[in-house]
């Protein structure tokens, strides 16, 4: 594979040092984009199929500003991929982001991951049915929070499972927070009682004891997490994965984005790639190009049928 990417380089010799890649990450440091950015930039470093990969978080309008600008900089952007997740789809369909991914070059849907509702580990509400119960009780009495805006991938998912035991999601307290990181910062600081968030990015807070999973929206328990029971086995059927994946810049020709679309495949079949979806709990999607495309055209019929439901798209 690593030859097929060799070959794609013009008038390239085997021998080539392999050029730079810099990775436009829309969100703070710690999050999930973040860590899946780092973690594919470092399989494509050490499989020698790029070098240096730079890396350039970009926060502001929960994502908005990073896709603007690379949108508006296209020209200048030729050796820049773009990584982004369900919430571009989300905002796109709210209206929020006056750009979607039809504006972006697909290059390659990487790790779907399912969301992890969790407290502190001293936390008084030690299970989802004593969440469900408090918030029955008082939707204000707990503050719930996410790593995205009102209305995007942390609180939807959030919201899809508290309507399913009959709570007004609306009524429900939400603060959001620019990137996982952030959101995690305020768990542990008590700011809020209860986080939605990726559940990768919670695998070494549980290691270290900070943190108590209550439930996962995945199809089935993780093998990260095997003693966390999945919403559906307590009786809330709410399954959803969000999407991470690379996007060239508009303008990107077809040579060039067949170029990208190998490499990046040579890089997720290397063995450090192999660990970051382990040490991550994440889930391999492997859909490049026009699969990521027709892939990304699924979730925005399915998203926008949720949005609606839940109120939060006319």
């Amino acid at each position: 594979m690593l030859l097929l990417v060799s070959s794609l380089l013009p008038g390239a010799a085997l021998a080539a040092e392999p050029e730079r890649l810099h990775l436009l990450i829309p969100a703070g440091p710690g999050g999930g984009l973040d860590s899946t950015a780092r973690a594919i930039g470092k399989a494509l470093q050490s499989s020698d199929i790029r070098a240096p990969v730079s890396y350039e978080n970009m926060t502001g309008g929960g994502g908005g500003r990073a896709l603007g600008h690379f949108v508006e900089t296209a020209q200048r952007q030729q050796q820049t991929l773009l990584i982004n997740s369900t919430p571009l789809i989300v905002r796109s369909l709210q209206g929020l982001f006056p750009q979607s991914y039809r504006d972006l070059v697909p290059i390659a849907a990487l790790v779907a991951e399912f969301n992890a509702v969790v407290v502190r580990a001293d936390s008084s509400i030690v299970s989802w049915p004593e969440l469900i119960k408090a918030l029955q009780a008082d939707p204000r009495s707990v503050t719930t929070g996410g790593g995205s805006v009102r209305g995007s991938m942390d609180h939807v998912v959030l919201a899809q499972a508290l309507e399913a035991t009959g709570i007004n999601p609306r009524a429900a307290r939400y603060l959001p927070y620019d990137g996982g990181g952030k959101a995690m910062v305020a768990l542990l600081g008590g700011e809020i009682d209860v986080l939605s968030t990726g559940a990768g990015e919670v695998l070494s807070y549980v290691a270290s004891d900070d943190v108590r999973v209550l439930a996962i929206a995945a199809d089935k328990r993780l093998a990260q997490l095997p003693d966390v029971p999945t919403l559906s086995e307590l009786g809330t059927p709410v399954v959803f994965a969000n999407w991470r994946g690379l996007f060239a810049a508009p303008g990107t020709t077809a040579a060039q984005t067949d170029r990208l679309i190998a490499e990046i495949e040579a890089a997720t079949g290397s063995n450090t790639w192999q660990q970051s979806l382990a040490q991550y709990a994440w889930t391999p999607l492997n859909l490049t190009g026009a699969d990521f495309t027709l892939y990304l055209e699924a979730q925005e019929q399915q998203l926008q049928a949720i949005l609606s439901e839940l109120g939060f798209i006319r």
